[in-house]
């Protein structure tokens, strides 16, 4: 019952969310519906009637969620919507690392105005270069987002993607000066963790060509800018962008290194240490969706195996799924990277290990654990992909099986390569050749196989509802097969 209970909870919570996003809800009709909760356990309290228990919960998760969602920042502030489609010139403070591109630099300008904080996207000419905690004057025209469309009949909702981030406007083409830094604390240390996250992409630069030394930096700290169009094609319908966007399985191999590099420590103590280094890594990394998700869960299961607690991974997935949409609740409907990477990681959760007897066959441990979390990911990813692009690769399968079992090593001579060119850069060529090797072949599998006849088709929207269906089909195989697992664990 506790854990039903606390299922139900996150759904109804999420819910809330979506149910608050698509209908205008009113602050009156969630006081109803707590009012109902509460009629519900009291009923509960003197009946003493577990039936009365879940809706009782379900109300007043629901009630929480849409709550959450309707005290999140949805609109421009007041002082700004008289601007919008004039000319305007803005000073703010630059937040977070610049995104730069092929031809231009995004920053996020922190601006206030009549007493009110709010952040605006600039782009830019890509030089000269910008950093967080920049002091700017911006100068274009004031304008809102626009969704665009994509492959297939779909339209992006950009206004949405960047409402999550709390950003409602935008100056496209804009001039910029700076005109001094800001020195508070927090912008300081975030100066310090992009400027050493840069100093390490620079030595990686000087270690590697392109596009490896930017496949490198993907690895390593997630970013795909770098790799150009055509091979950012090929990963795309290759399947495997996964390992180039910072996620899970990044984060830790990134913790199992530094636990083995500080094996030599009290083990306590080298897992505070190998937390701390997540926090930063991940900090470092920009703090995206994925990310963070991937970083709190790594954390949790370090204070497990410190405190020698059961690590449940699924609950502490559901935990910081709860916390990430406290935190910002637009993100659920909003950004496919938070989609993506929740659906992905519980796949691996409650498929991967049911794949892995099934393929007992295979001999080789490595290559059956890489192709069970290949299927079990691809199973609960495929349909949402088809939904947000419709992207069927047809050969993502076979290239993720080819490529995971390199990406450790290939993340390791990387960062050696890196290490060896920041603090010796003479001999930083030699240094990257290892790496060179392994980015090569990793860059071959994916070109080879996007390459390939029917290698992906692109399938027509459709609508959101009819993921349910897909989503319920796999809930019943994966049922089916935990049962078939269950079987052969005890015979």
């Amino acid at each position: 019952m506790p854990d039903t209970l606390a299922l139900v909870s996150v759904i109804a919570f999420a819910c809330g969310i979506l149910a608050a996003g698509a209908f205008p809800f009113s602050w009156p009709f969630l006081a109803f519906l707590l009012l109902l909760s509460a009629g519900f356990s009291v009923a509960w309290f003197l009946g003493r009637r577990d039936g009365y228990l879940l809706p009782t919960v379900l109300l007043l998760c629901f009630a929480l969620g849409s709550a959450r969602l309707l005290l999140a920042p949805s609109a421009l502030p007041l002082p700004l919507v008289p601007l919008v489609g004039t000319p305007v010139t803005l000073t703010g403070t630059i937040s977070g690392d610049p995104d730069v591109r092929e031809t231009n630099q995004r920053l996020t300008l922190m601006v206030a105005r009549d007493g009110v904080r709010t952040k605006v996207l600039v782009v830019a000419e890509r030089y000269p270069a910008y950093s967080c905690g920049d002091e700017v004057t911006v100068s274009g025209t004031l304008e809102r987002p626009q969704p665009f469309d994509t492959d297939g009949g779909r339209t992006f909702a950009y206004d949405t993607f960047l409402a999550k981030d709390g950003i409602f406007a935008m100056l496209p083409h804009a001039r910029v000066a700076k005109v001094g830094e800001s020195h508070a604390p927090l912008v300081v240390l975030e100066r310090i963790l992009y400027g050493a996250k840069h100093a390490f992409t620079r030595a990686l630069e000087n270690a590697l060509p392109e596009p490896h030394a930017s496949l490198a930096e993907g690895l390593l700290a997630g970013g795909k800018q770098g790799l150009g169009k055509a091979l950012l094609d090929a990963f795309t319908i290759a399947g495997l962008l996964p390992i180039i966007v910072l996620s899970g399985y990044n984060v830790m191999i990134v913790a199992e290194a530094v636990l083995a590099g500080l094996s030599f420590l009290p083990k306590r103590f080298s897992l505070v240490l190998a937390a701390f280094t997540i926090v930063l890594f991940v900090a470092a990394a920009g703090g995206g969706a994925s990310a963070l998700r991937a970083g709190v869960m790594a954390v949790l299961a370090l204070f497990a195996r410190a405190t020698r607690r059961t690590y449940d991974a699924l609950r502490v997935l559901l935990l910081v799924f709860v916390l990430m949409l406290l935190i910002n609740p637009l993100e659920l409907a909003s950004d496919p990277g938070f989609q993506f990477s929740f659906v992905a990681t519980l796949g691996l959760i409650v498929a991967s290990s049911a794949f892995e007897v099934r393929l007992m066959k295979i001999r080789w441990p490595l290559l059956r654990e890489v192709v069970a979390t290949t299927l079990a990911a691809q199973l609960f990813v495929l349909p949402l992909l088809l939904y947000q692009t419709g992207n069927l690769s047809l050969v993502a399968i076979p290239a993720n099986i080819l490529v995971l079992p390199v990406v450790p090593l290939t993340m390791a001579l990387s960062a050696i390569a890196g290490l060896v060119s920041l603090l010796v850069p003479l001999v930083a060529i030699y240094a990257g050749l290892p790496a060179y090797l392994l980015l090569s072949y990793i860059t071959g599998v994916a070109t080879v196989a996007a390459g390939l006849p029917l290698a992906h088709v692109i399938v027509p929207a459709f609508p959101v509802a009819l993921l349910a269906l897909p989503y319920a089909g796999i809930a019943w195989f994966v049922l089916r097969l935990g049962n078939a697992q269950s079987k052969m664990l005890t015979r």
